[in-house]
């Protein structure tokens, strides 16, 4: 551990988790270009070395932590699932018979140098960021997911905007993230409850259900290889 982070962690954390026990800090946008040099960079690495994702266990525990969120296999078959950030491989597989989307930053990357990496298996693929509009997609995609991926870009509102852009009227999207008291690296932005919610509401989404944390059980089973790098998540059903 390097000495910066090592202090960060002893003693500025600490700290800035007991302010944020009495004043709400929130972090929704960051450096467009720290990200894509330093964030994404850190990202793609992390994938790559990865050795659990090429493994069975990667889709059983998947299929796990869906099925505690109240998703089922058949939900969406026939229709187009976008899968916002779906890092070097597709959880959205778990949906039999849906039409696959993805949004991945390193799509072309993962493609190029994971031999595991999977998403050509999606029907269409998008290396660009999330916070960049898409106008092909525009009100085509009856469900959203997104797994741990939103407090690790750089614009959450623009990102939030487009996926109610993509959705059809009616659609749903399942936004799960890490909650941070801090930044770092990996993790450009600070999303709490209540700046979320603001963010949702005023782009014209419903907050059908919202949630934090998981059971027990998910947690053991999750939260070192899909969660875990912040204080605990945010779930939320959001209808268009």
């Amino acid at each position: 551990m390097k000495l910066q982070d090592f202090i960060e962690s002893i003693f500025i954390e600490p700290l800035l988790k007991f302010v944020n026990k009495f004043i709400t800090i929130s972090k929704t946008s960051a450096s467009k270009k720290k990200w894509k040099e330093v964030s994404q960079k850190g990202e793609f690495n992390f994938h790559k070395s990865s050795e659990w994702r090429n493994t069975s266990d990667f889709m059983d525990k998947t299929i796990k932590l869906f099925k505690s969120f109240g998703f089922n296999h058949e939900d969406y078959k026939g229709k187009t699932v976008l899968d916002l950030g779906a890092g070097s491989k597709l959880r959205s597989k778990f949906f039999h018979g849906a039409r696959l989307i993805v949004i991945e930053p390193m799509a072309d990357d993962c493609i190029r140098e994971i031999p595991w990496c999977d998403l050509n298996d999606a029907e269409k693929v998008y290396s660009t960021p999330a916070e960049e509009y898409i106008e092909k997609l525009e009100e085509k995609v009856d469900f959203v997911v997104s797994i741990n991926v939103l407090d690790h870009c750089y614009n959450f509102k623009d990102i939030v905007g487009n996926i109610h852009k993509y959705l059809k009227k009616g659609g749903l999207a399942f936004l799960s993230f890490d909650a941070h008291f801090v930044t770092n690296k990996m993790h450009p932005l600070i999303l709490t409850d209540k700046i979320c919610t603001k963010i949702f509401e005023e782009i014209g989404f419903e907050i059908q259900r919202k949630s934090k944390g998981f059971t027990t059980e998910i947690r053991q089973l999750n939260e070192k290889d899909t969660y875990g790098h912040g204080s605990y998540c945010l779930n939320y059903w959001l209808i268009k």
